[in-house]
């Protein structure tokens, strides 16, 4: 079995086929003992989200790892942008918690008002039980409060009295790489974008992005070409250490994220000679005794803990993450690998909603007896390819039996519609195709398409 210092030879099992091979926790601690070790954005914000013995943790290994810690200039580049927001998080984090309590101290009331109304119970009994409800969830509410001194996050937000900059200082001293110079940067921007656009690693899971301002989608292919750029000229692998678990960067098998991407993992090679790895936040403190650190009792679980919050939190938001020029992003590749499917979309964009059998027909110059077996195909395979999952899908087409009648317009719902979908049907007479957005869905019965706006905003697409 190959061990993670034997580099495969040409004939080889694993030559050409690193990105496929898995290591025990002691391979992961040889690597840890030689390779450099690089931080995403997301470890560094993290900080403000763990308590203090984790926060130790972590610093202590990156003090042990000396100079093989390195951190990209991108990465700097948005932990400074993103910085107060992360350190005001856990304030946000409660407030909401106690809003959430309060809608459950009132539905509690209701349900004992409701109850009292068909029994035989007096004022005195129910005002007692209600004043103990309001207790119960008023001491709670208070406790939750009471964890976060809300005017130590204030004054952190001053560098002179964060504790999370303290602990980074000193650590992080000759280890942030160089800035790019404005040539080389509008290079990367570019090929950035390019990438997410071909659907092509890293990035692609960013093209939300595409509306910002900066580097916008680019930002994830920054930190790998300065990642590639260091590694070539220390010539030593690479470990990158991420909370982040997308698509665009991690390998899955049966829904596992396994390790980098082939992509990934043959580039690195390519570029640098070297290999590479990746490791959760978590997985680095579990071996960190490859580096003589004896890790604080509970820093594994906190990690855990706020990784599974943040897991969460982020499939509660990507549903409305999706603006219109990202949408415009996805409808360009659309136009590359789906050209009929893609002047559909649009087609009923720009004519109030409906598109005809025939219409579809004339985009696509099919042949009058041709069948629309395989329709929607295209649009969800590109879609999921970017990185998005059913719970999060920004655009999607679905295809219905032709027994069930379609929604009155106006009155589907993204529910109903999922309610609905089946195997890809042919779009005739009594088919029924329907296209969901983050805020959009279409319907379709009989010949037509048609378009309804649902969301946070409208949006035209021209």
């Amino acid at each position: 079995m190959a061990t993670p210092d034997e580099t495969p030879r040409p004939g080889d099992l694993y030559f050409g086929f690193e990105a496929y091979q898995t290591f025990s926790d002691n391979d992961l601690r040889e690597v840890l003992r030689t390779a450099m070790v690089v931080f995403d954005t997301n470890v560094l914000l993290n900080l403000y989200r763990y308590n203090a013995e984790t926060r130790a943790s972590i610093v202590d290994v990156l003090t042990a790892l000396g100079d093989r810690f390195w951190v990209p200039h991108q990465v700097m580049e948005e932990f400074w942008r993103n910085r107060e927001r992360a350190l005001v998080d856990p304030l946000g984090q409660i407030q909401q918690t106690v809003e959430e309590l309060e809608k459950l101290r009132s539905s509690a009331v209701d349900q004992l008002r409701m109850w009292v109304n068909r029994a035989v119970v007096s004022k005195a009994d129910e005002a007692q039980v209600e004043a103990e409800i309001n207790e119960a969830f008023a001491s709670a509410a208070e406790l939750l409060k009471g964890l976060i001194d809300e005017t130590s996050v204030q004054r952190a937000r001053s560098t002179q009295n964060d504790p999370v900059l303290s602990l980074l200082e000193p650590v992080l001293a000759g280890r942030v790489g160089a800035a790019m110079s404005s040539e080389t940067y509008a290079t990367a921007v570019k090929e950035g974008k390019r990438r997410v656009e071909a659907g092509e690693p890293p990035g692609f899971a960013d093209i939300a992005k595409a509306a910002r301002g900066g580097e916008g989608p680019s930002g994830d292919y920054l930190v790998w070409e300065q990642t590639l750029i260091e590694a070539t000229a220390r010539a030593l692998p690479v470990v990158l250490v991420t909370g982040d678990v997308k698509r665009d960067w991690w390998r899955f098998e049966g829904g596992n994220a396994r390790g980098p991407r082939v992509e990934l993992a043959r580039e690195m090679k390519s570029r640098s000679g070297q290999r590479l790895y990746f490791l959760r936040p978590d997985k680095l403190l579990e071996i960190a005794d490859a580096v003589a650190v004896s890790v604080r009792p509970g820093s594994v679980e906190d990690i855990e803990r706020t990784t599974r919050i943040e897991d969460e939190g982020a499939k509660e938001r990507s549903h409305g993450g999706w603006t219109i020029e990202a949408l415009e992003v996805l409808l360009r590749r659309l136009n590359y690998e789906a050209p009929v499917q893609e002047a559909t979309i649009r087609f009923a964009c720009q004519n109030d909603g409906y598109v005809s059998r025939d219409d579809v027909y004339r985009l696509g110059e099919y042949d009058p007896l041709r069948q629309l077996k395989g329709f929607t195909r295209p649009v969800n395979r590109i879609v999921q390819s970017a990185g998005s999952t059913d719970s999060e899908c920004p655009l999607r087409l679905c295809s219905c039996s032709g027994s069930e009648r379609a929604p009155e317009s106006g009155s589907a719902s993204n529910g109903d519609l999922d309610s609905k979908r089946r195997q890809d049907t042919d779009l005739t007479s009594g088919g029924l195709i329907g296209l969901e957005t983050s805020y959009k869905s279409l319907e379709a019965q009989g010949s037509d398409f048609r378009y309804r706006m649902a969301g946070p905003s409208e949006m035209t697409l021209t």
